[in-house]
């Protein structure tokens, strides 16, 4: 949502509370500013331009909501549930673009206007440290949040939201990469990335169109799929004892951008370099392929038989080793709600996102989205258990998973990594040559 049509919303709303528009012209309205049918008589619901008032005077406060990308549908619902409570919050909400990198753009030209045209921002784990240093994001205190109830929730995800000793947003969800594979197939899953391949080759392409499907696209994505494969051979982006020594021009680096590179056009699509999450997922419940890369968002969707050919087909399985390692590590991701510092409307955006870390909320993401939980009690909940029994193997693969190169410069690290990876991948590159030259670009950017 533009300043200009937050500002025709308000106006329209101000005129709706008032008795100054009729109902008629309140829908036209809305419908015209970009709100669907539904959102606008939502809205108008909850304004009190019908007998469903709230609170009894029709006082409600209007609160945006930008999110990530979201193919389940399950945030509308939360927010349609969420705005039937009457508690005097309306939320409107925007479903976001698949490309994080396109999120982000979105986010930082709004905060550096000092502009409030969304209210709450769904923030990567790698935005709250940033954020927080510029003020972008209004701390929340121990008084909206206490203490006691922060003890229920992973401390992993808590952390990530922390900086300077301050929360800068709270941890909706967390993500680990997973391997998906086709039990049909494939009976027992691999451990490394030799199996992967071997297995791959081996129903592909007598059985099954592709082996092995991942996000290979110039994006973020990409930084999440490189570094798993580097850490499964045991090496790093950056010395973990000090971010200021790059050591991505390993052996082990080595070996792990060999290992994409020799994936493409072989067991992998040539146009995987091309493709970004929902482009694997989509492929993927097509039946087009025995192995697949990607979050947990991908497990529900996968059993939609609306949508899926591969219902009951599938499994999952933690992230993979290779080389002289026996242990492999998913990255770790997750999505988070921060306040915009400018809104108008904080403490109506909090008791949204309070809303959104309740018990009930969070069920819902995990049974309707399959998406990682921060409440600990969804794990061993048997309701979520008979939806999306891959849970249970999730306390493990979080304690294996590890975070993206981390550094007050991860943004110029994430871009130089992608250009160089991706070149590799495309062949416009050597492996030695792109690592060699992200090797410099890191140095430079990590020495300022």
């Amino acid at each position: 949502m533009i300043p200009e049509q937050r500002e025709a919303m308000d106006e329209i709303v101000g005129k709706i509370r008032s008795g100054r528009m009729t109902r008629r012209t309140f829908l036209e309205r809305a419908v015209a500013i970009g709100l669907s049918s539904t959102a606008a008589v939502s809205l108008l619901e909850a304004c009190g331009g019908t007998t469903n008032t709230t609170g009894g005077n029709g006082a409600t406060t209007n609160v945006t909501w930008q999110s990530e990308h979201d193919a389940s549908g399950t945030y509308q619902s939360l927010v349609d549930t969420f705005n039937k409570l009457n508690n005097g919050v309306h939320v409107t909400y925007t479903n976001g673009p698949t490309d994080t990198g396109q999120l982000l753009t979105i986010f930082t030209t709004m905060l550096r206007a000092r502009s409030n045209s969304y209210d709450v921002m769904s923030m990567d784990i790698i935005w709250p440290p940033e954020f927080g240093a510029n003020g972008w994001t209004a701390p929340i205190s121990t008084t909206q949040w206490p203490t006691s109830e922060r003890a229920n929730y992973l401390p992993g995800p808590i952390q990530g939201c922390t900086y300077n000793g301050q929360l800068w947003a709270a941890p909706l969800r967390t993500d680990v990469g997973l391997i998906y594979y086709r039990t049909d197939l494939i009976p027992t899953p691999p451990n490394s990335w030799n199996d992967l391949v071997s297995m791959a080759k081996s129903v592909s392409p007598s059985k099954v169109k592709y082996g092995y499907l991942w996000q290979g696209a110039q994006y973020e994505g990409l930084v999440c799929d490189f570094v798993e494969v580097l850490y499964g051979y045991g090496g790093n982006v950056l010395d973990p004892a000090n971010p200021k020594s790059v050591t991505v021009n390993s052996p082990a680096a080595q070996q792990a951008l060999a290992e994409m590179v020799s994936w493409v056009g072989t067991i992998s699509p040539a146009a995987v370099t091309t493709f970004k999450e929902e482009d694997a997922r989509t492929s993927w419940q097509n039946g087009d392929a025995a192995f697949m890369r990607n979050w947990p968002y991908a497990y529900s969707l996968g059993q939609d038989p609306t949508s899926s050919k591969i219902v009951g087909k599938y499994d999952v399985h933690p992230m993979l080793y290779g080389g002289s390692n026996t242990v492999g590590h998913s990255n770790i991701g997750g999505w988070q709600l921060g306040i915009n510092a400018y809104s108008k409307v904080t403490d109506a955006a909090w008791t949204f996102v309070h809303y959104m870390l309740s018990s009930a909320a969070q069920t819902s993401l995990a049974t309707g989205a399959s998406t990682l939980s921060t409440l600990e009690s969804i794990y061993t909940d048997p309701t979520v258990l008979a939806k999306v029994p891959f849970f249970a193997k999730v306390p493990d693969i979080v304690k294996q998973a590890l975070p993206r190169p981390v550094s007050p410069f991860y943004p110029d690290i994430s871009n130089a990594i992608q250009q160089r990876i991706h070149d590799a991948l495309t062949k416009a590159s050597t492996v030695p040559a792109a690592l060699s030259a992200l090797q410099s670009d890191l140095q430079a950017i990590v020495s300022k």
